[in-house]
């Protein structure tokens, strides 16, 4: 009898320990942010039957999915995505209105991330000059690393460099990128002076060497490929505008591309970013003491594949499939190495994708090319018979119309007279949904639709005279497969996805945007919120009924 008393309170000792051990903390350890660039909510539920129960569902299943989120903007470039989630602020107050823009004082483009006082670290002095410097408010990151006596380690990195820089604020310790020279992780002179010494073992390894003897073959039966078109059809561009059918045979590609370059396009892209977030992870301690860390990782290869062959095509759908094996391995290492309770991990996108417009005409929807290029020449010549010979317009890109500010002032010519007259010519344009002037969006009170979207990717001093918003269905004249530069669902509806610390398993159906995820990380945590946000907190991830 007494045996069995001394078992049962064994027994009852042992699970109370368990149920402690399940617990979480009040703060996190540690907070990793996802960001799979170009994907659409929909490449969820459309290939999740292809996914394992470890990966993408696993946190779908087990976290609190947000299954309506979206950008709430029209300008959406891979850039303004990655500063949104990160500030919580549209592009009309953190700044980053496109990938790049025409600067009206310099008379140069901008890029988002540009800064010619920074040095690369860990390849050619000049070929990285970046830093996150053209933000315009604060990140989650800066914040909490403020608030903490900058106790708090951030860190950032992806293929793509304005993923890293962007993500980790202006507080990170440091932001790695890919250097398709080289083959090399590298860094800025804003962060550091010299790579890490587990940064430079890492590159020793010469991983992207060995993936390029490799090919990239079908996971599935090709019969199994059902969600998407045949792998020979007429709407994907392809690497190089010539690859465009499996098996991709790496070492005959790069006789066509070079360098490096071709990691950026393969699946095996994603597998180099996911062994070196581990490696950082592992080397750097995070999630070890009592301060909570942020490892904020972005997969680019997507982008690029999307752009290429679009949402339709088998390759998008294997390189869904081949990455969610890398979220799983991933999701495996953080919580054997912190625990899942330790942890808040939010998976998201920085954009969708659009489909090719040729698809949807032979498919019998509405959709074109907008010819920009032609307009531009139009415009011109059309400005030239207005106010007489000049070169009026400075450029053109982003759906976006800049102005020669000086022969109009040096003409005595009312601008915003010019503005509107340039927009009603553009209005009249096949493909053409809007055409606002810069007055219209500084001074209109737009609270819903398509130009409440615009004004939301409008900022004074960054944004042409006048934005377009095309059509749905349409794009620019491009020369390849998809693109993302609308207000519209295909490019604004993206996942959101929450899981680990004190996160219960729901799904959430009204609309989120990607602005409330710094203020529900803030409102968690009891943290101040960035300078610039304007989200509102999903109250559904703290409430508890």
């Amino acid at each position: 009898m007494k045996l069995i008393f001394f078992v049962v309170i064994v027994l009852l000792y042992t699970n109370v320990l368990g149920q402690t051990n399940d617990i979480p903390n009040d703060k996190p350890k540690l907070i990793v942010g996802i960001v799979v660039e170009q994907m659409r909510q929909d490449y969820l539920t459309r290939y999740w039957d292809d996914f394992s129960n470890d990966g993408f569902k696993k946190l779908a299943i087990y976290g609190a999915w947000c299954q309506n989120n979206k950008l709430n903007y029209s300008i959406s470039h891979s850039s303004p995505g990655f500063a949104t989630i990160v500030t919580g602020a549209e592009p009309t107050e953190h700044g980053i209105v496109a990938d790049l823009w025409y600067n009206t004082l310099s008379d140069e483009i901008n890029t988002s991330i540009g800064d010619k006082r920074q040095t690369t670290i860990g390849a050619k002095a000049n070929k990285y000059q970046f830093s996150p410097k053209k933000l315009l408010c604060t990140s989650i990151s800066d914040e909490i690393k403020l608030y903490n006596r900058s106790n708090s380690k951030v860190f950032s990195l992806g293929l793509n460099p304005k993923g890293a820089v962007l993500s980790g604020g202006f507080s990170a310790n440091e932001a790695f990128w890919f250097d398709t020279d080289s083959g090399n992780w590298v860094s800025s002179s804003y962060y550091t002076n010299a790579l890490p010494n587990w940064v430079k073992e890492f590159n020793d390894k010469n991983y992207p060497a060995d993936y390029l003897t490799r090919s990239w073959e079908l996971t599935l039966p090709e019969s199994d490929y059902n969600e998407s078109l045949p792998d020979a059809n007429l709407y994907e561009y392809g690497i190089n505008g010539y690859y465009k059918t499996f098996p991709y045979d790496y070492q005959e590609i790069i006789k066509d591309i070079r360098n490096y370059e071709l990691i950026n396009l393969i699946p095996e892209g994603n597998n180099l970013t996911t062994d070196f977030a581990v490696s950082l992870m592992l080397n750097e301690n995070l999630g070890k003491d009592n301060d909570i860390d942020f490892l904020f990782i972005n997969y680019s290869v997507n982008e690029e594949i999307g752009k290429l062959y679009g949402p339709n095509a088998m390759e998008t759908q294997d390189l869904y499939i081949k990455l969610d094996k890398d979220i799983a391995h991933l999701i495996t290492v953080i919580e054997e190495n912190i625990g899942k309770h330790n942890v808040l991990i939010y998976l998201t996108s920085n954009c969708g994708v659009s489909n090719n417009p040729t698809y949807l005409i032979d498919n019998k929807l509405p959709a074109g090319n907008f010819k920009h290029h032609y307009i531009k020449v139009l415009l011109e010549s059309y400005l030239k018979a207005l106010y007489g010979e000049g070169n009026w317009i400075k450029d053109f890109t982003n759906n976006q119309i800049y102005f020669n500010r000086t022969l109009i002032e040096d003409s005595k010519i009312d601008l915003q007279e010019l503005r509107l007259k340039a927009a009603d010519f553009i209005m009249n344009s096949e493909g053409v949904s809007y055409a606002l002037t810069a007055d219209q969006l500084a001074k209109g009170n737009y609270s819903t639709g398509m130009k409440y979207l615009m004004q939301n990717s409008y900022h004074p001093k960054r944004s042409g005279d006048i934005i377009i918003c095309l059509k749905s269905g349409w794009l620019n004249d491009i020369s390849y497969s998809a693109d993302h530069i609308s207000g519209y669902n295909y490019d604004t509806h993206i996942p959101l996805i929450w899981y680990g610390w004190k996160i219960k398993k729901q799904i959430i159906t009204r609309t989120t945007y990607s602005k409330d995820i710094v203020p529900s990380i803030a409102t968690m945590l009891n943290f101040p919120v960035p300078t610039g946000s304007t989200g509102t907190p999903i109250f559904e991830l703290y409430e508890r009924k």
